[in-house]
Parts: structure tokens; C-alpha cells; sequence
């Protein structure tokens, strides 16, 4: 193969302490406020805002693990593995955007797919492992546990020798933008939502999916990080995982504080500002739905 041009576009500079600061300060405050206005009855559906707080706080822990994967320090950036965390970013916002739009409705989908999900893995296991006594108390264990748990949604009790009686299942982000022929759904988020959504899935998540499934896309980044000098623009890479974390987590946040009501945080507005100024993407996302939202929200 010819030599790959190269490409010498001037990274923008990111003030990643002050970044990293208003992200960590953000995520507390609301991570407390949210816990705190639920046990005060301010915050409706309760089961929807405590789904909301605990993705929150997922969020900002995987965002914490990409900067991880692609600190100065390590010998050599793992940029695929940061690439397939930033991908569940996505995926994070597009839940917290689905919520948002319908939360009632959304947090018994997001629940009982849950619990579904339990009932398989106590059934195979059962299966597999029922006539083994030393399986024999962490089965009755996780049926108690189960039961409980069934009880407390409102579902029957045979849903742990058949899940396939819970028909929920939460869409992926593609059947969120544009639904399900073959199941009959519509799209699961509208307006601004969408637009939001759709501008990050096309930018980022065919790639972003292509590697966490192992293909021509996680060998070609697997020999990019192993031999850097082959980069078309070293450093950039890395940059556009790190401010689409970023982008994704300013996202949640400004959907979490309008959603719950919140006086627009000081914080937020100067992580948007600077996500604005070095970043065409996240100035499109702003555009498209959080200088309007928050605008009316102040």
C-alpha cells in the first residue's frame, strides 16, 4: 500500500482540570439534590428519578474510566477500549433521553426488561446447576430474591420458570431513532430529542459499534495505537473520544436539571462554553436542542 497522507489539523487545546472539575462537581450536586428531592416527594415518578440519578452516576464513571484509557501517563493509549466506552455514553444519553420524554411510561419498560433479564439467568443457571448441592443455597438465594422483586413490580410469580411472559424490552439507539418494522415501534424519542440523538448516533456509533464487535474497525485502531507514527494526525483520535464523553455527559446533565426543574447551575454553563468553543459537533448539539431548553428554563 502507498504512504497515508497526512494530516496536520491543529488539535484545540482542552482545559482538561477545569473540564474535569465542573463534570466531578456537576455529578455530586445533582447526584445528592436528586436523592434528596426524591425522599421529599419533589421528584415524580420516584422509580424514574432514581433510574435517572443512578445513570447519571454511571455516566460520569464511565467518562472518568475513558480519560483512564487515555491518560499522559500510560505507555501508549488505548484508544479502541476508550472508543467502546464512549459508545455506551451514547447509549447512556440515549436512555436518559427516552426517560425524559415518557418517565413513567419508560421506567416500567426499563424495569421489568430488568427483571426479565434475572429470571433468564436464575432459569439457565437452575437448569444447569439445580441437582448440584453446593449450587443448592445461592439458587434459593437469588429465587427468594426474585420473588421479592416480582412481587414488588406487580409480576407473577411464574415469570421465574417462564421470563418470556414479561414481553418489555427497551430499544437500542437505532430503534429509538427510526423504530421497528418487522416489531411494529414507532420512534422512541421526538422533537429536539431526536435530533439530538440522531446528530450523535450518524457521528459517532457505527464505528464506535463496528469495534466493540471486533471488526476491521478494532484491528485498524488496535495497529494504530500500536504503531502511532502511522497516525494521519496523532492526538486527535484521542481528543474527539474524550470530547464526545464530554458532550454526551453536558447532555445528561442539562436533561437532568431541566427535567427536574433546577435553576440553571453556573457549572454546566461554563462546561457548554467550552465545549462550544472547540468542538463544531457539540455547537451543533447545542444548537439543535440546549441553548433553547435551557434558555427557557432560567
Amino acid at each position: 500500500m502507498k504512504d497515508l497522507p497526512k494530516w496536520t489539523h491543529e488539535i484545540p487545546s482542552i482545559p482538561h482540570p477545569l473540564l474535569n472539575d465542573a463534570a466531578n462537581l456537576l455529578t455530586e450536586f445533582y447526584k445528592e439534590h436528586i436523592q434528596r428531592d426524591i425522599e421529599e416527594g419533589k421528584l415524580a415518578p420516584a422509580n424514574c428519578w432514581t433510574l435517572l440519578r443512578g445513570l447519571l452516576i454511571a455516566a460520569m464513571q464511565t467518562y472518568a474510566s475513558i480519560c483512564l484509557l487515555l491518560a499522559d501517563k500510560r505507555p501508549k493509549p488505548l484508544m479502541m477500549q476508550a472508543s467502546i466506552l464512549c459508545r455506551a455514553m451514547v447509549e447512556t444519553l440515549a436512555t436518559v433521553l427516552a426517560l425524559t420524554e415518557k418517565p413513567e411510561e419508560r421506567a416500567l419498560v426499563l424495569r421489568r426488561e430488568w427483571v426479565k433479564m434475572l429470571a433468564v439467568k436464575y432459569k439457565r443457571e437452575y437448569h444447569l446447576f439445580g441437582d448440584e448441592q453446593k449450587w443448592k443455597e445461592y439458587l434459593e438465594v437469588s429465587r427468594q430474591g426474585l420473588t421479592i422483586i416480582l412481587e414488588e413490580f406487580g409480576l407473577p410469580p411464574e415469570v421465574l420458570s417462564d421470563p418470556g411472559l414479561i414481553k418489555d424490552e427497551w430499544p437500542t439507539p437505532g430503534v429509538m431513532l427510526w423504530g421497528s418494522k418487522k416489531k411494529a415501534l414507532p420512534s422512541f424519542v421526538t422533537g429536539s430529542r431526536h435530533a439530538v440523538l440522531k446528530e450523535i448516533y450518524e457521528t459517532h456509533y457505527a464505528i464506535q459499534s463496528a469495534q466493540a464487535h471486533a471488526r476491521m474497525a478494532a484491528v485498524s485502531i488496535a495497529f494504530l495505537v500500536d504503531q502511532p507514527e502511522e497516525q494521519w494526525n496523532p492526538g486527535q483520535g484521542e481528543s474527539n473520544i474524550v470530547v464526545t464523553a464530554l458532550l454526551c455527559l453536558a447532555c445528561i446533565l442539562s436533561e437532568i436539571e431541566v427535567s427536574g426543574g433546577y435553576s440553571s447551575h453556573a457549572k454546566l454553563a461554563e462546561l457548554w462554553f467550552y465545549l462550544r468553543d472547540m468542538d463544531d459537533e457539540s455547537k451543533d448539539v447545542w444548537a439543535l436542542r440546549y441553548d433553547a431548553l435551557v434558555k427557557n428554563s432560567s
